[in-house]
């Protein structure tokens, strides 16, 4: 995952306004004509539109870097999730020496606990269903700390019966995924769980909202102002005003990942 800096969410914000903005510009060109009075207002019109964006995005990037720095140094950094399962899941460990198969496909947690493409990854071969269920247990109940986990179910091609431990690995989650706030995403042989986070309480929208809005909706306002032209500007600002506190509204509703 790449991870931006103050600087490159300046960059990023002013560069994609200033693609809108000459976007906007040349669009207007071609729908009005390029007589000079009609250059000159796309260029004024581009400006405003490129600046709006580049406001917004800004505004949104800006506090959710700042929010996501917060929760990170508030964040007990002192044990790695992956350590961290790999301790709790060495129990099992112990146990799966038992399993008939343990003398040729032992399952331990240095080699079935990994982080596999930069997602924590516990793999389930070589367990019985009943060592399966008890690591699917203890990756519930750790869900405030896991983070994004990959499962590796296996697709039963070489069970002597039906498959066991991918229908049951589904069917478990199925149960608590809307409780945790978890989104499954389903392959064949693994599955990932990939955290939604929580919706904001009333107070912490209220706050984003408040944050966000004042910017976006200055910025909205003074651009529809100037679009609508001589004669309708106030009209324009109203419509900005409205727009500016709409996508504030639905820009202060996102979640928190992990």
């Amino acid at each position: 995952m790449v991870e931006l800096n103050i600087r490159d969410v300046f960059i990023l914000s002013a560069v994609l306004g200033t693609m809108v903005g000459t976007m906007t510009f040349f669009m207007h060109i071609f729908a009005t004509g390029m007589g000079d009075a009609d250059l000159k207002n796309s260029f004024r019109i581009g400006f405003l539109i490129g600046v709006a964006t580049t406001v917004v995005l800004l505004s949104y990037t800006l506090f959710r870097y700042f929010e996501r720095n917060r929760r990170i140094s508030n964040a007990d950094a002192t044990v790695e999730p992956i350590d961290r399962l790999q301790l709790l899941l060495s129990p099992i460990e112990n146990m799966a020496l038992n399993l008939p198969w343990a003398d040729e496909r032992s399952w331990t947690t240095s080699s079935h606990v990994r982080i596999s493409r930069g997602t924590l990854t516990v793999d389930l071969h070589d367990l019985n269903l009943k060592l399966a269920k008890e690591i699917l247990e203890h990756i519930i109940s750790s869900r405030e700390w896991i983070g994004r986990v990959r499962i590796i179910t296996g697709r039963g091609l070489h069970s002597a019966t039906a498959p066991k431990i991918r229908p049951m690995v589904i069917d478990r989650l199925r149960q608590v995924v809307k409780q945790l706030d978890w989104e499954i995403l389903l392959k064949k042989g693994s599955l990932t769980l990939r955290p939604m986070g929580k919706a904001p309480t009333f107070g912490r929208w209220l706050f984003r909202f408040i944050f966000l809005g004042s910017p976006i909706t200055v910025a909205f306002s003074l651009a529809f102002r100037d679009l609508a032209g001589d004669g309708a500007h106030t009209q324009g600002m109203y419509v900005g005003v409205i727009l500016g506190i709409v996508l504030s509204a639905m820009l202060a509703t996102y979640r928190e990942r992990q």
